[in-house]
Order: structure tokens, then C-alpha cells, then sequence
């Protein structure tokens, strides 16, 4: 029996590695998306800036310089892209704003219970977007829709946002699965690699 224990452990801390490890990865290829659109946002700034004096105006061996084309339509899929990858990380790490003012003084077994409650309710909400999600992109292909400057078909988006939110329903079933044990916060659990 001792060692069918030490397998379940075995597994649920390979689970929580695996979890903590894709979770770092998404949220790091988010950032990088951010970083990147920052660069780009300068980039075109600065464009709209130089092209608008009047000396560079002038210049037609410089008549390249200007605002970058599609920015808007880049930092608004850019930005979304890197919100759904953000979402796995924050939610294993625990970082979610909680309102603990009347849960803090209950007893143990309401607190319990209200945190198995919260994470069932996040699980079943994660795996509604991921379905709605689903069908917004089967839409979007569909019908062909693009961005209006660049043409980017916009399923592709929905790519990355399905992804990020298959991924945070899983770390939504593998914190309601630690909660409703009784392990210790599932946020720091993730870190031990």
C-alpha cells in the first residue's frame, strides 16, 4: 500500500513540474510578445514623429520613414495573445485577486470548502471560454475574417487563446484536485523543480 502511495506522489509532483514548466513557458512567450509590440509601438512613434519634420518630409530617399503599418491591429491581437498566455502562470502562482475579509476569520472547513467551491467554479468557467473560444475560431475561419490593414486572419488568435485556456483549465483541475485533498497552497507547490 506504502508504495502505491509513493507512486500517487511520484505522479502528482511529475504533474505539478510539468504544469509549473508549460505554465513558465507560455507566460515567458507572452512576455516576449509584449516586449516585441513595445519595440514595434517605438518604432512606429518614432516613424510618425521623423516623418512629420519638415527637412525629412522633403527627403524622397527617406520617404520610407513612418508610422508602422497595421500597429494598432498588431498590438491589439499581440496583447491578447500574451493576456491568454499570462492567465496559466497567474492562476497556479495564486495570483488572482481574492476578497478574504469575511472568509479569514471563518472556520477551517468553510474556508475549505469555499476554496474548493472557487476553483470548481474557475475549472467550469475556464472550460466554458475554452469551448466558446472553440467555436469563435471555427466562425472566424469560416467566414475568412481578416484584420483591416494587414489581412491577418483573425482565427489565428484564437489559436493562441484556445491554447491558453486549455492550459489554465488544467492547472484550474490540478488546484481544485489539491484543494479538495487538503494539500497545502497549491501556489507554492509548483515552484519545487
Amino acid at each position: 500500500m506504502s508504495s502505491l502511495a509513493t507512486t500517487s506522489n511520484a505522479s502528482i509532483t511529475c504533474l505539478r513540474r510539468g504544469l509549473a514548466t508549460t505554465c513558465r513557458l507560455a507566460a515567458i512567450i507572452g512576455g516576449l510578445i509584449v516586449a516585441a509590440l513595445s519595440l514595434m509601438t517605438v518604432a512606429s512613434i518614432l516613424g510618425r514623429w521623423i516623418s512629420s519634420l519638415p527637412l525629412v518630409s522633403d527627403i524622397a530617399v527617406l520617404s520610407w520613414i513612418g508610422p508602422v503599418t497595421g500597429d494598432y491591429e498588431m498590438v491589439e491581437m499581440g496583447t491578447a495573445i500574451a493576456v491568454f498566455l499570462f492567465l496559466p502562470y497567474c492562476h497556479l502562482r495564486g495570483g488572482h485577486v481574492t476578497v478574504d475579509l469575511l472568509v479569514m476569520r471563518a472556520p477551517l472547513g468553510v474556508q475549505r470548502f469555499l476554496a474548493v467551491l472557487a476553483e470548481a467554479l474557475f475549472l467550469v468557467v475556464s472550460c466554458l471560454m475554452t469551448w466558446r473560444l472553440y467555436h469563435g475560431l471555427l466562425d472566424k475561419h469560416r467566414y475568412m475574417e481578416t484584420s483591416m490593414l494587414l489581412g491577418i486572419p483573425l482565427w489565428w488568435g484564437y489559436i493562441a487563446g484556445i491554447i491558453g485556456f486549455i492550459l489554465l483549465s488544467l492547472v484550474c483541475l490540478y488546484r481544485l484536485l489539491a484543494t479538495f485533498s487538503g494539500d497545502a497552497d497549491p501556489s507554492t507547490q509548483g515552484d519545487a523543480s
